[in-house]
């Protein structure tokens, strides 16, 4: 007799995961099975543990979504921001054609970079680059002309909210939510089609919404200790959380669906033409 497949949790190393993330691993929250947080849980990390649950980036979804399906009542998002920032030297109103330094970010936030840069402001890459790209040569008149903006995410782009010093600071889930009113999604909570039958997987999902409500119970502590491990004031994780949402609503369906077709561009995911929700799920 074949056994169980040993389904487990996943989580990307995330601070807008990280109140349950620490709820956990403090014994606040409990689940019925192992909850892991790494760095970049993404669509090869899924690939490698096929008995796992996973939280991932957004674009990660398209890559996954033939095989994967999305459960809602886990997502990362912002009613009106995203954790992911757009940071220049100088007025970003005052830079044209830069060079998009994308450091070693998720695809989701390239993707938000991507659906935001033109449409909201007013910017043409001259070339997207990740670590290690060589820049292309300038071709144009002066010393001077071009200008680099970089993309952060992550405790990188919590510092930058709390102290940007001279830097121009932008988040990008703020400037989707002016150009389209919908809410910017960072992370999908994503699970195999073939473990959806499963009763390890039903009893994971359903303790999650008491997991998050006692994560929820215990916010101000929460925030204290995240306050000090990502060095920031409690100021800004207040407003980031109060911010927040924790599962996958009707206008963050809608979000993505806008998302994909606006900022895929350039970035060869497969086509998202709608959301392979779980049976029991709501679908906009």
């Amino acid at each position: 007799m074949r056994a169980a497949p040993a389904v487990h949790l996943l989580l990307d190393d995330t601070p807008t995961i990280a109140p349950l993330a620490l709820a956990l691993e403090l014994g606040w929250a409990t689940l019925p099975a192992p909850a892991q947080t790494r760095p970049r849980v993404d669509a090869s990390v899924a690939r490698a543990q096929p008995d796992a649950l996973v939280l991932v980036p957004i674009a990660d979804y398209a890559i996954l979504q033939d095989d994967y399906v999305i459960i809602p009542e886990l997502a990362c998002g912002g009613h009106h921001n995203a954790g992911i920032v757009l940071i220049g030297d100088r007025r970003l109103d005052a830079i044209d054609d830069p060079l998009v330094d994308l450091a070693n970010v998720s695809r989701g936030a390239e993707l938000l970079t991507r659906a935001t840069l033109l449409k909201f402001y007013g910017m043409t890459a001259a070339a997207w680059l990740r670590d290690g790209d060589t820049p292309p040569p300038f071709t144009g008149e002066g010393t001077d002309q071009r200008h680099t903006i970089e993309i952060r995410e992550g405790g990188e782009a919590l510092h930058l909210l709390d102290a940007p010093g001279e830097a121009e600071v932008s988040d990008l889930g703020r400037s989707w939510f002016v150009l389209t009113g919908l809410p910017p999604v960072t992370h999908l909570l994503l699970a195999p089609k073939r473990l959806l039958d499963t009763p390890a997987l039903t009893a994971l999902v359903a303790a999650l919404p008491v997991a998050l409500a006692a994560a929820h119970e215990r916010r101000r502590e929460l925030r204290r200790d995240l306050a000090e491990r990502y060095g920031v004031s409690r100021e800004l994780l207040n407003d980031i959380y109060s911010d927040q949402f924790l599962t996958l609503t009707g206008d963050a369906q809608k979000s993505l669906l806008a998302l994909f077709p606006a900022g895929a561009w350039g970035m060869d995911l497969p086509t998202v033409a709608h959301l392979n929700l779980a049976p029991w799920a709501k679908q906009v």
